[in-house]
């Protein structure tokens, strides 16, 4: 019951990364998807119909982290007090974006809307990156110690900001129109080696610096993402589908290393048994309704936009 909890919670988080992080990338890369305010359209729209759905992910794993391991909420909420709050600000700016830059026609308007797009999503990118390496930082134990960041949780901010790029550009490589195609292709080529050499450091220095976190386990979930995010670039122009899969297990990768880091003090941890009662007759209902939902979203709109695409934002 222990493994399935955690396993649970583990999953919720990697669907989040992977699905949201289409998002993330694609808001980072506006300004790249080729010039005028029919490319940037054509961006936001490109990830329009995924947008809150994606989203509720994150609300669900976040409640379910709280209800089933309530005695890991000090350590990693309080803890992380800070990187906490610029993950929630830096959400609910992107998010204001997206609903505000085509209310109104002005070009400064968009322009400008469309600029905190751009930041909000590359800080929110980052500051999820600082919080994954402050958490693997931790002091592994029965009340796990917080961290302030260091040159760890740097490097993963930068790998987490870096493979968003890619696993966005690799969505708006399915998703636009064919001429605007080329601008998103080619910064796949580009971002793609420096994703999987920053997947190859954080590997490399962690050994060396001798993390706890990375146990065998942890060091194939990272070898596993370089070795994906490099073949993304080499079959993304002829296979652009097979190689977002590639670029959503990259993305997926510092939920799984957070939760294999996390796991032994997972069972000291856990909600009584009543609460854990009354939370499983609860998501037995949402979870497969949710995966539903979105598994029919992701089927009817992952394809290529044209003059019938519906817009949301």
């Amino acid at each position: 019951m222990e493994f399935f909890w955690y396993g649970l919670l583990g999953a919720l988080f990697c669907v989040y990364l992977m699905l949201d992080g289409t998002a993330i990338g694609a808001g980072m890369l506006l300004p790249f998807g080729g010039p005028g305010e029919r490319a940037r359209r054509a961006t936001v729209t490109a990830f329009g119909p995924f947008f809150l759905g994606n989203e509720v992910w994150l609300v669900i794993t976040v409640a379910t982290f709280l209800a089933v391991l309530p005695r890991l909420e000090g350590p990693v909420f309080r803890g992380h007090y800070h990187l906490v709050a610029a993950v929630l600000v830096f959400w609910t700016v992107r998010d204001a974006a997206v609903w505000f830059r085509s209310r109104l026609e002005r070009p400064g308007w968009r322009r400008g809307w469309d600029r905190v797009l751009t930041g909000a999503s590359g800080a929110f990118a980052a500051a999820l990156g600082l919080l994954v390496g402050d958490m693997l930082s931790m002091t592994p134990g029965p009340e796990p110690v917080p961290t302030s960041f260091g040159w760890y949780s740097l490097l993963w901010a930068l790998t987490v900001t870096v493979v968003l790029l890619v696993h966005g550009a690799t969505f708006l490589v399915v998703r636009l129109p064919g001429d605007l195609v080329a601008g998103p292709l080619r910064m796949v080529r580009l971002l793609a080696p420096p994703a999987a050499a920053s997947y190859a450091v954080l590997l490399g220095a962690g050994l060396l610096a001798r993390v706890p976190s990375l146990g065998t386990p942890a060091v194939a979930a990272e070898a596993t993402a370089m070795v994906a995010v490099a073949l993304s670039a080499r079959i993304v122009a002829a296979r652009p589908r097979l190689a977002l899969a590639f670029t959503a297990l990259a993305a997926a990768a510092p939920a799984v290393v957070v939760c294999l880091h996390l796991a032994p003090v997972a069972g000291s941890s856990l909600a009584a048994g009543s609460a854990l009662d009354g939370l499983a007759g609860f998501l037995v209902v949402v979870i497969p309704l949710v995966l539903v939902v979105q598994v029919w979203i992701w089927r009817v709109f992952l394809r290529r936009i044209d003059s019938r695409t519906p817009v949301f934002f």
